[in-house]
């Protein structure tokens, strides 16, 4: 099994207690404070493309659907556990440290598919083992490199070594790309701003696809829509009928055909093909999936619900899509 591996020693790596749809947040020198102005809310401005899980490894055993991969249960501060699948596919460092007793953070992609079981199963795409010298941050960064959740931004200097998850000189473009990027000291500015001193580009892989995505069930408010299907799109990411499940949780739905955008509420609006939501005049907002016009159908990202709708329940279980909004929201 060749796992990557990078040694390290000293402090511990800096990674977020363990939480299904939180941000990655990173220790740096001193932690800035999170300015409100011109935000949808908090959470929505600190969106990272990548959740993590940290824990205490309880228990290591084959994975055996996957050759070579490993299942790892952890359990954090608060003994919820989880179940971590590492694969030879997964960016890990510190491999060699894997045992009972040590620390792991995994990250996996926010926008892949998830089928929630208990405990919660995870396939990482990167893992820290132990502890390292420096911090890390693994998200999606832009044009500017600056990371999905504006939280950092990377000024890559000829001393950042910038290399493939092979360990391979990287010579290519980093914006849109997912990194795992390793560094030392930042600024208290927001975005933090640092000069990198390692950045890994995640190898690009296939999106992983749910074969019978027509045959499942959308379910909204415990009420099963009849006649109503997900799809999913070319990244995998599932995509649910927008005016349907929104008009069940309360919300009006609008269409201007001249403009192909929609307006959901009062305060919420998209066009189609285009992964920029605009709520309460905040614009630029963005899931991870442009909106679909499906025969007809307008069709958004499963996470549209939460992030916008209030809905406390936004996720695949079984055959099911279910979306639950709480009374009072």
């Amino acid at each position: 099994m060749k796992f990557k591996k990078i040694a390290a020693t000293a402090l511990s790596v800096a990674v977020l207690s363990m939480s299904t749809f939180a941000a990655f947040a990173d220790t740096i020198n001193e932690s800035p404070e999170v300015s409100t102005d011109n935000q949808v809310s908090e959470e929505n401005e600190l969106r990272s493309r990548f959740m993590s899980y940290t824990g205490v490894i309880k228990e290591i055993s084959d994975y055996h659907s996957r050759d070579g991969a490993k299942m790892v249960a952890i359990e954090d501060e608060n003994e919820f556990p989880v179940n971590i699948i590492i694969t030879k596919d997964t960016y890990t460092i510190n491999m060699d440290k894997l045992a009972v007793g040590e620390s792991l953070t995994a990250f996996c992609d926010a926008q892949k598919p998830m089928i929630l079981i208990y405990p919660p199963q995870i396939s990482a795409e990167a893992a820290v083992v132990g502890e390292i010298d420096l911090n890390v941050k693994v998200d999606l960064f832009n044009d500017d490199l600056i990371s999905a959740d504006n939280f950092l931004k990377l000024n890559v200097s000829e001393e950042t070594e910038i290399v493939s998850e092979d360990e391979s000189k990287f010579e290519g473009e980093l914006y849109n790309r997912k990194l795992v990027v390793l560094y030392g000291v930042s600024t208290k500015s927001i975005p933090a701003q640092t000069n990198p001193a390692k950045i890994i580009v995640l190898d690009e892989d296939e999106p992983a696809m749910i074969e019978d995505v027509e045959g499942m069930e959308v379910v909204v408010n415990r009420k099963t829509l009849e006649g109503i299907k997900p799809v999913q799109n070319d990244d995998g990411v599932i995509m649910v009928p927008v005016r349907a499940v929104s008009e069940e949780l309360g919300y009006e739905v609008g269409w201007n055909q001249e403009e192909q955008r929609v307006t959901v509420g009062e305060l919420l609006s998209f066009e189609i093909g285009k992964d920029d939501y605009t709520m309460d005049d905040t614009s630029g907002i963005q899931l991870y999936a442009a909106p679909l016009l499906v025969d007809g159908t307008t069709c958004v990202p499963l996470s549209f619900f939460s992030e916008f709708l209030n809905a406390s329940e936004a996720h695949i279980l079984n055959s099911q899509v279910i979306i639950t909004k709480s009374e009072g929201l």
